[in-house]
């Protein structure tokens, strides 16, 4: 409308409205004003009662933006003048800033006011800085309580300058609270979590939504959820690492402000990694159909036998399904943040790939051959190093071919391996954590049958409790007291007092075939094979050790499973986790380590005798 007034004054260069009543009348009549016989309001009046509703909301908006969604902040707190202060000089820096616990007071405000800076040219630094010293003093309250005020101020900033629109920032702190403290303690100790938003500015949504959502999302909305963003797209790589991103940064701040427990977490984490793979798979799969053709079930073999054969035979030139399984932490649904993918590639049985009818130029292959590309594609894409970083890490070496063997065996191939008495008592024990990642219902069903039958069928020797427990001593071979994971008491020492008695009483009992290790300690239980006590004592160690893990992965600590021995790292830890001091939550760790071995060599003594 202003624009509009200036116009019509005959082209002048003005903002001011004339003086004289007539020159006004003769403005309102050119905006369209007229005179109203009903209500008898002149053109004049009608303008100037228009003109005063539109500067008045202007002045509403201008008063939010600047005023209003400052909170109830006093606005004569020296932290809010300060920041608001365009040269202040350097004693009442000192004076203000010197109460908080900066080692170099100059610096600090520094990078305060880097905080007050729009870097965006057309973004306004004057709307930008009022936000900010409205928020100051809780702001600068918060950074007091990290571990290290002056790295936390200086990772706010570099944080900050990455997401863009810092007044929206903190105008959505002066409002919610909670996301004030969560940002602060993601840049005083999560470099992890803190490096995602800084290379992908656009998470400062999915951090927010994490403070609001119930709970996380299941296996199956994540799978539709990346099915949606990966349709038709000829580049995976920017999907699945934004897509594990996003969820990393969900889970992990939901981990660390307590909302969900570490089995939760873990849950998470594995079902972000299997969707990720699940689609690699598929594309790679339709990939190599294109250049080889489907592969297909062949001749069952005259001398192949068991209750699967007939069924195979009677599918006899049906497509063949590949079969994904997941070992350790994967197969367990309980990865960290950086763990390593444990596969195994199978498929269903040996034959032949055929063309398509969409397309006949191909070159067919072998299953095995076909089968075995495939595995090597998936590693390819999830292995590498690109610009986006390494989506995970996958180890194949759990393979019954070893190294240097076959990728991918057929079925039939993998039980004959364990049925000639090649297969090791160790692989039998890592077999209790291996589930189907990928395949079809009826390839599915072969597998986890062959899996039972070669984990459990075995007829349990006395001899084999010690042989297990040699096996676990060996591992802490190398090993230091501040290792989590193979140290004395680590948490080793629980997943092979499940997996023992796991062996021992699942070809009997089917309950107690589950992968997950806090899972099997509860049917353990509740099956009379671990006593209450110890099942109990076992599940909140893991879950102590476990957590205390997830945080230092969080911090990207060089030792990923290695109870910090910095003093500033342990400060770091004690502060993610929650304890007043990390005196304390040392103490409570290593007292868990010690006890754990204890109820372990219990239980280990008790099954060589019995």
């Amino acid at each position: 409308m202003t624009r509009d007034v200036q116009q019509i004054l005959f082209d002048l260069q003005t903002h001011t409205l004339p003086a004289d009543e007539e020159e006004k009348r003769k403005v309102a009549l050119r905006m369209g004003f007229v005179d109203d016989k009903e209500t008898g309001m002149k053109a004049l009046h009608a303008f100037q009662a228009d003109l005063h509703s539109r500067t008045a909301v202007n002045r509403r908006i201008l008063d939010h933006l600047l005023h209003d969604a400052f909170g109830d902040e006093p606005a004569d707190e020296p932290e809010v003048d300060l920041v608001n202060d365009p040269d202040p000089s350097p004693e009442r820096i000192q004076e203000v800033l010197g109460r908080y616990p900066f080692e170099n007071v100059p610096a600090a405000y520094s990078n305060l006011m880097a905080l007050a800076t729009e870097k965006i040219r057309f973004l306004s630094t004057r709307r930008c800085r009022h936000f900010l010293a409205s928020i100051t003093p809780r702001l600068l309250s918060a950074i007091a309580e990290t571990p290290e005020p002056d790295v936390t101020l200086v990772n706010l900033s570099r944080v900050s300058d990455s997401i863009g629109g810092k007044a929206e920032l903190w105008e959505l702190f002066s409002l919610n609270r909670p996301s004030l403290n969560l940002y602060v303690t993601l840049c005083a100790a999560c470099p992890y979590l803190a490096e995602i938003l800084t290379s992908n500015p656009g998470m400062i949504d999915e951090l927010m939504d994490s403070l609001v959502v119930e709970r996380l999302p299941e296996l199956e909305v994540l799978r539709g959820s990346l099915a949606d963003l990966t349709r038709g797209a000829e580049d995976l790589d920017p999907i699945l690492h934004s897509f594990k991103h996003a969820q990393h940064l969900r889970v992990g701040v939901r981990d660390i402000l307590g909302k969900d427990d570490i089995h939760t977490t873990h849950t998470a984490l594995s079902d972000t990694a299997e969707s990720c793979l699940e689609v690699v798979v598929q594309r790679e799969y339709e990939t190599l159909a294109e250049k080889h053709g489907e592969p297909t079930i062949g001749p069952v073999p005259e001398d192949a036998e068991g209750p699967e054969v007939s069924a195979l035979a009677a599918r006899e030139g049906e497509p063949c399904s590949p079969i994904v399984l997941a070992f350790g932490k994967l197969g367990a649904r309980e990865p960290n943040y950086h763990s390593d993918l444990d596969l195994v590639f199978l498929y269903e049985a040996e034959g032949h790939t055929v063309p398509s009818r969409m397309s006949r130029r191909v070159t067919p292959t072998t299953n095995g051959h076909f089968f075995g590309e495939l595995g090597q594609r998936l590693m390819t894409v999830v292995n590498r190093m690109g610009p986006y970083g390494r989506l995970y890490e996958v180890d194949p070496r759990l393979r019954p071919t070893g190294k240097s063997g076959s990728l991918a065996v057929s079925v039939e191939a993998f039980r004959h391996y364990f049925a000639s008495g090649s297969g090791q008592l160790w692989e039998r024990l890592a077999l209790c954590k291996a589930r189907v990642l990928f395949a079809t219902p009826e390839a599915r069903e072969l597998a986890e049958q062959a899996i039972a039958e070669i984990a459990y069928g075995l007829e349990w020797g006395k001899e084999y409790a010690a042989e297990i427990r040699d096996m676990r001593l060996r591992m802490q071979e190398g090993a230091s007291r501040h290792n989590l994971k193979r140290g004395l008491g680590g948490t080793v020492d629980t997943e092979f007092v499940v997996q023992m008695l796991q062996l021992r009483h699942g070809g009997q009992d089917a309950s107690i075939r589950c992968t997950g290790t806090l899972d099997a300690l509860s049917v353990l239980e509740a099956g009379g094979y671990l006593t209450s006590d110890d099942a109990e004592f076992f599940r909140g160690s893991y879950r102590l050790l476990r957590s205390v893990e997830a945080r230092i992965r969080l911090m990207n600590s060089a030792g990923r499973h290695e109870f910090p021995t910095d003093e500033l790292e342990q400060r770091r830890l004690a502060f993610l986790m929650g304890h007043a001091s990390p005196q304390e939550l040392e103490k409570e760790v290593f007292d868990t380590l010690s006890e754990t071995r204890e109820r372990f060599n219990r239980v280990f003594v008790s099954a060589e005798k019995n």
